[in-house]
């Protein structure tokens, strides 16, 4: 079984949980415990022909800890698909000695992931109150609105995989793109002609 699978089947064994600090803390612990190349190694000397060498130890699966624990948002309740709170478990919480309680890293990653996640909620806000007040004035049946939430979402994308992605035709793509380009939200990127969403300038 992968490393995220195991991480996943621990966690899942905790859950529900209603303090979801102490359900990680205990789930860390068996990581810790049970799930050795979860761990976090040193270094070590090594003589080599007359001549002394760190060599460090193979990084440990904290990745998949934070895969797992993001998979699964019932945890804070926040749902079934909510944005991800990414970064739970750093590679700091597998050390062989933490420098603090493994409390006081969690609750510290659970701060920056949700500080993360606020700051792409804020700009998920203004996109969307950007695209209400330049769109404002188009048809209901007007694909624009959803195409500007695409190319600001994912970035860069082609009028045809626009088409397929809003399952509309080539030709209904073409005039949501215009419509873009003429609310100054969206432009052409030269070479490819990829949609491309335009920065909010900022006042000075």
């Amino acid at each position: 079984m992968s490393a995220d699978n195991r991480a996943l089947e621990r966690l899942d064994a905790l859950l529900p949980a209603r303090d979801p600090l102490a359900a990680l803390t205990e789930w860390l612990r068996q990581l810790r415990i049970n799930e050795v190349d979860f761990l976090e190694g040193g270094s070590e000397e090594v003589l080599i022909e007359g001549r002394v060498f760190q060599r460090f130890a193979a990084r440990g699966s904290a990745w998949a800890a934070s895969l797992a624990a993001a998979m699964r948002p019932q945890l804070f309740g926040l749902g079934a698909a909510p944005l991800a709170l990414a970064g739970l478990t750093p590679r700091a919480l597998f050390r062989a000695e933490p420098e603090s309680p493994l409390p006081a890293l969690l609750a510290s990653a659970i701060g920056a992931a949700a500080g993360d996640v606020a700051t792409d909620l804020a700009g998920v806000t203004a996109m969307v109150a950007r695209g209400d007040e330049r769109l404002a004035d188009l048809y209901a049946s007007s694909q624009a609105p959803a195409m500007w939430q695409l190319i600001s979402g994912l970035g860069p994308l082609t009028r045809a995989e626009l088409a397929r992605a809003l399952g509309v035709t080539r030709r209904t793509a073409s005039q949501a793109a215009r419509a873009l380009e003429k609310a100054d939200l969206a432009a052409l990127r030269p070479g490819d002609h990829a949609l491309t969403p335009k920065r909010q300038q900022m006042a000075s």
